[in-house]
């Protein structure tokens, strides 16, 4: 592995679900006191049995946990739980504390749970056959039958996961087939999808709707990527299920964006696809259910998800992030004491006492499994061991190599940092410290300033002459801020506000009055935006609901 890719130390993102992570993120907490105070009960009857009334609290707290994992379709969390509830009925029963093994099974279990659901929010993926080994292991004890991995692939069990996306979606461009012409007859369909409110459909209807379903047939012909299937799945005699729901609508919208292939399939958007189109009573459904149960990641992949799930939490790497950056600040000082020559001590003393600092931080790193930093550390301190007189180049390599590590600890950390998944860093040669400095100055100047443009509008709103003095300012206010959000790597909220402020820049040029209706889009817009940014700001995870309703908002602005 070379050091680009020891920056690049993130949460495994290889798949996409449907699963609601809001829900999840407003449990999260107290799903933590339920898991500490079972972890305390459990110990508590290890140390002494009549401590089993204990245990009976735990059991009952835990078997409305399961009810919650069942409610928010968590099935893999709901399974471990459950063999939880399982391990300590048996405890409590039997009153035993000298089952030892049964004791150590159920406080890796617990933690183990703990973990996956820390797990589900950062990387934004359930993949529930990771819980396997501690589910079956604990079932065990109370002679319950194992698990098969299918019990979470069956459709409709939990919900959907589409293993590496990219690799099962298939440009339209690349397909020797007519783009412009398969656009044209998908979008004719999809305007009588969208707007029908009664399910009465006329010939003329009928026939677009017939050309939409022949398009994406004739893809998924040309094709065995799982999201043309989904696709011709989703519209085959769509007449017999309209009306359409929202969450349907923009299903169907993200299909026509992607025959030009303008989002990324990495989205819970491809999830929704396919569980939509797989509860369809058609043998296009069947077809492609089959598919989808075949849909999984591979073992190398599991594995890096499995060490990411078993690996340190996020208390865990955010302290020894700590130590190590206040280990790195001291190596620093001892260099700057040295170059400035204001140490009382001898040279040769000064330069042991850095290669010995560097040396300890190096095997801390490698314990870490931070290798390739490390390695940058041994070789720092055989440099620095037979400095005499040294350049500045050689505190510049020094500096570099401390650089490296204090990298390497700040991306361990923010592997358990909601988020972070969306923004890659891999530059060796940036300091992330400074980075995430100035990143984090940027999201926080770029929400004040929306705040600015929505207190605008408010002005200009409540004045009865809609004074266009107040909005003026606004579209250079959001050019500013789409920059700034390009540069964090967010190209998609860049993208709208750039659109928005074109439109508003245009509007203001004409002198025309606003009416309500359109600012209350143009707001919409902003606090899609704002709402985005606020996740990254306070370390939730990001949901791209806001931003979808955003870009509906957007489109109205656009078309009309």
């Amino acid at each position: 592995m070379n050091h680009s890719t020891q920056i690049k130390l993130t949460a495994p993102t290889l798949s996409v679900t449907d699963f609601n992570l809001p829900s999840l993120h407003l449990l999260h907490d107290e799903v933590n006191v339920i898991l500490k105070d079972t972890e305390i009960h459990l110990s508590e009857f290890n140390d002494d049995n009549s401590q089993a009334p204990l245990l009976l609290d735990s059991i009952i707290v835990l078997k409305q946990l399961s009810c919650i994992f069942e409610l928010i379709s968590l099935v893999g969390a709901e399974a471990l739980n459950n063999a939880i509830v399982h391990g300590l009925q048996e405890l409590y029963d039997s009153g035993d504390n000298s089952d030892i093994d049964l004791i150590m099974d159920l406080s890796e279990a617990i933690m183990t749970l703990d973990r996956y659901v820390e797990f589900v929010l950062l990387t934004e993926s359930v993949e529930p056959t990771l819980l396997l080994p501690i589910i079956n292991k604990l079932n065990a004890h109370s002679q319950i039958a194992p698990i098969a991995a299918d019990y979470f692939s069956a459709f409709g069990n939990s919900s959907v996961i589409i293993a590496n996306p990219e690799n099962n979606f298939q440009p339209l461009k690349e397909l020797d087939l007519d783009q412009e012409l398969l656009t044209y007859a998908y979008r004719s369909g999809l305007g009588v999808a969208l707007i029908n409110q009664d399910g009465n459909i006329n010939q003329d209807a009928q026939q677009k709707l017939d050309a939409m379903a022949a398009a994406c047939a004739l893809i998924a012909a040309n094709t065995s990527s799982l999201f043309w299937q989904a696709a011709s799945a989703a519209v085959t005699d769509i007449a017999a299920i309209l009306p359409l729901n929202v969450s349907q609508k923009h299903t169907l919208i993200y299909v026509e964006q992607q025959f030009q292939s303008y989002l990324p399939v990495m989205d819970t958007r491809f999830a929704d696809l396919v569980s939509f189109a797989g509860r369809r009573d058609t043998e296009a459904a069947k077809t492609l259910r089959e598919q989808y149960a075949a849909n999984r990641l591979e073992d190398p992949q599991r594995q890096q998800m499995e060490r990411f799930l078993f690996g340190p939490n996020r208390d865990l790497t955010d302290t020894l992030n700590s130590i190590i950056q206040n280990q790195i600040n001291t190596i620093k000082e001892n260099v700057d004491s040295y170059a400035r020559g204001d140490s009382i001590n001898p040279v040769d003393m000064q330069t042991s006492q850095i290669v010995e600092e560097l040396t300890t931080l190096s095997s801390s790193l490698r314990l870490l499994g931070l290798s390739n930093a490390a390695n940058s550390l041994i070789n720092a301190a055989e440099a620095v061991s037979t400095w005499r007189a040294p350049t500045p180049e050689d505190f510049d390599h020094l500096l570099l190599a401390l650089m490296h590590a204090e990298n390497a600890s700040i991306a361990m950390a923010e592997m358990h940092t909601p988020g972070a998944i969306y923004l890659p860093l891999n530059n060796p040669h940036i300091s992330l410290h400074q980075l995430n400095t100035a990143y984090d100055t940027l999201i926080e100047e770029s929400r004040t300033a929306i705040a600015s443009a929505e207190q605008a509008i408010n002005d200009y709103i409540a004045e009865p002459e809609r004074d266009i003095l107040n909005i003026q300012n606004i579209p250079e206010m959001l050019r500013q801020v789409s920059g700034a959000v390009r540069f964090l790597q967010l190209p998609t909220p860049a993208s709208m506000l750039s659109q928005l402020a074109n439109y508003l820049q245009q509007r203001i040029n004409s002198g025309s009055r606003i009416d309500d209706g359109t600012l209350a889009y143009i707001a919409d817009v902003m606090m899609a935006v704002d709402h985005h940014l606020d996740g990254f700001e306070n370390n939730r995870p990001v949901s791209k609901q806001a931003l979808d309703v955003g870009q509906h908002s957007l489109s109205q602005l656009l078309a009309a």
